[in-house]
């Protein structure tokens, strides 16, 4: 009875007056019948639970959503670190996927709430507003180990040639939680059926490319598309996840957030474009929302992509797949998972967290020895060295590239190669790691704001792209590029200098385009 507000709480104390009198009032026997109705339908539909979160403030979260929460699927996200290794350079950098997860799910049902109420015609339903809440609080809940360290670099090192996102994980685990939790009864409750479940899966996967038909979705018709856009906008990258990675990123890594999403919410509208519902935004919001994809940029810059953030992460790689070797990964029946089988059992996958550092550092294993001396240099600073970095004088165009992708193995084994014939032996491959770095606007090196529709104040129902002279002349005219990083694995400082100046040697050949580009630390024993 606690959360039945004072008011009802009157009401409840004349129902038990009438029981101990076996009588109603005269006069008052149509309004107490009322009130005790009110109290009943309180008293079987649970009330949101409200969450203190320190991005958005107060915020209310579905019953349903709460069931999800409190399951060990979802609680294992409190041992994801949202960026990764960025901890061991930012120490504020200590906010994880178990809190962001519930702010995209707030985020999304704000903006469904938003447009529902702007554009009844829409025909947005409770439901449907659940199950992008849904979707939003478990679109990551496939992460693994320091996030996207796990699926970028991790995986596609321990299984070359598998293709696996954390995307497919978030899938395997939402359909794992219900099953292992005996939640079906509550999706039910909800009304969540099974098109519902499609719609939250796809969602969370996104539009399949192996699909024939002309619309790749099942759990909502054409005439509901946009809300597809909500979650992970796979047309133009406005989305709520990254609304949320933005602002609480920024809040824990001490840059400041300079996009307002909730600014943005009041100018969006759907527009049906070519047969097709969008989100679409005000003409005057370009330039904001150009500021968006600078945001994005800048955080990957200064934080994502960080030198040292990336040397850790190299490092933590290297230990991971040493200790891939070793089933280290315990299940109920007692057998063991190593920790590149664990993607494809959810059971697994589920006891796989950041705690994976500690636990082979406390292992006293000897397969996991080269690992845990891997581990115990980050704790002791004894950092991979960038010895060297550059960039490209231009960032080839998807046009330029072969099957449209940069040819990044070519040129690592083009740099490594040259680096060791060119010190006569004193360098190792295995002493020598080389990292490529892409840094653009979300929309590789194009500009992001040619995928946005935008309408006009005199026209809210017709929607065009602009052109960028429209918008401003201080657009710039290169999007995207990429910076190559030489880092030496070992500790002497004459070794590091070698490679430093191999390194050099490689970026000034006039058969490369990157002399002028390029940058040597003037102590290569620095972190």
């Amino acid at each position: 009875m606690g959360d039945i507000p004072k008011a009802v709480m009157e009401v409840e104390k004349r129902k038990k007056k009438v029981k101990k009198d076996n009588r109603i009032p005269k006069g008052e026997e149509v309004g107490y019948r009322q009130e005790v109705r009110v109290i009943q339908s309180m008293e079987d539909e649970p009330l949101p639970s409200i969450f203190n979160d320190p991005i958005h403030g107060h915020i209310e979260v579905h019953p349903l959503c709460v069931k999800i929460i409190d399951t060990p699927q979802f609680q294992r996200l409190r041992d994801l670190k949202q960026i990764g290794a960025c901890y061991f350079v930012y120490p504020g950098a200590s906010n994880n996927r178990f809190e962001h997860c519930i702010g995209v799910c707030h985020l999304a049902g704000q903006l469904a709430r938003i447009l529902q109420k702007r554009q009844p015609d829409l025909d947005i339903s409770d439901k449907d507003i659940l199950c992008v809440e849904i979707a939003g609080l478990c679109h990551d809940i496939g992460h693994g180990p320091f996030s996207h360290l796990f699926d970028a670099k991790f995986i596609p090192e321990a299984i070359p040639g598998f293709k696996w996102k954390h995307e497919d994980a978030s899938k395997m685990m939402f359909d794992f939680l219900i099953k292992d939790n005996k939640l079906e009864e509550e999706f039910k409750k909800y009304g969540v059926g099974d098109k519902d479940q499609t719609f939250i899966r796809e969602q969370i996967l996104g539009p399949q490319k192996d699909t024939n038909r002309a619309y790749p979705y099942e759990g909502r018709e054409e005439n509901k598309r946009f809300l597809y856009e909500i979650v992970a906008n796979d047309r133009n990258g406005i989305d709520v996840d990254k609304w949320d990675y933005f602002a609480r990123d920024c809040h824990g890594l001490g840059i400041k957030n300079t996009f307002d999403h909730n600014r943005f919410m009041k100018f969006a509208r759907v527009i049906r474009v070519n047969d097709s519902f969008q989100i679409c935004s005000r003409d005057k919001e370009a330039e904001t929302l150009y500021g968006m994809f600078q945001l994005r940029s800048v955080l990957h810059r200064r934080a994502y992509k960080h030198r040292v953030c990336n040397a850790v992460e190299a490092m933590i790689v290297d230990a991971l797949l040493s200790a891939d070797k070793v089933e280290i990964v315990p299940k109920k029946d007692r057998t063991c998972l190593t920790l590149s089988q664990c993607i494809s059992d959810p059971e697994g996958y589920t006891k796989l967290t950041d705690s994976i550092f500690h636990v082979i550092l406390m292992s006293t294993k000897p397969e996991l020895e080269m690992a845990r001396t891997l581990l115990e240099r980050i704790l002791h600073r004894q950092l991979y060295r960038c010895v060297g970095d550059t960039t490209p004088k231009r960032t080839p165009r998807e046009e330029d590239t072969e099957d449209g992708k940069f040819v990044v193995e070519d040129l690592k084994k083009e740099i490594i190669t040259y680096v060791i014939e060119n010190t006569n032996g004193q360098l190792e491959k295995a002493d020598l790691y080389i990292d490529i770095v892409l840094l653009d606007y979300g929309s590789k090196t194009r500009n992001p704001i040619d995928n946005v529709r935008f309408y006009t104040k005199n026209d809210p129902n017709n929607a065009d792209f602009l052109k960028m002279e429209n918008v401003s002349l201080m657009f710039p005219e290169v999007f995207a590029e990429h910076i190559i990083r030489l880092y030496y694995k070992k500790t002497d400082t004459k070794s590091m200098q070698i490679a430093s100046k191999a390194f050099e040697e490689w970026c000034a050949d006039e058969q490369n385009d990157y002399s002028l580009h390029s940058k040597f630390p003037d102590n290569t024993t620095e972190t």
